[in-house]
């Protein structure tokens, strides 16, 4: 029941990594990281979900919520996954058809 989240910055896309578990014990971190992000101004941001274990309706939620502010914004928020249960995940919540979702941060920084 821990998440770590880290934040780079290629160019104008913010990079949010996270690591460990999006789920019901993580959703005030998890809200700490996305409204930081929303409070800063960027062109994209990313969410790399490759070191994600867990994800569920909960945070599922919340990423919702974020890529409404940011649609708001005109910032577009792409995410990053390459577990086949997290992705699968994704595809069948259909988000994937809300963010798009990438195989790597070099394809949608590019």
């Amino acid at each position: 029941m821990q998440l770590s989240a880290r934040t780079d910055l290629i160019g104008d896309t913010s990079v949010i990594s996270f690591s460990g578990e999006l789920d019901l014990s993580t959703l005030p971190k998890l809200s700490d990281v996305l409204t930081q992000a929303t409070i800063e101004d960027h062109e994209r941001i990313v969410l790399d979900l490759d070191g994600i274990t867990v994800l569920d309706d909960p945070a599922l939620g919340l990423l919702l919520g974020f890529a409404a502010r940011l649609r708001a914004k005109n910032t577009s928020l792409h995410i990053v996954c390459t577990s086949q249960n997290i992705c699968s995940y994704l595809r069948r919540t259909k988000l994937d058809l809300i963010i798009p979702i990438a195989t790597s941060v070099s394809d949608i920084t590019k």
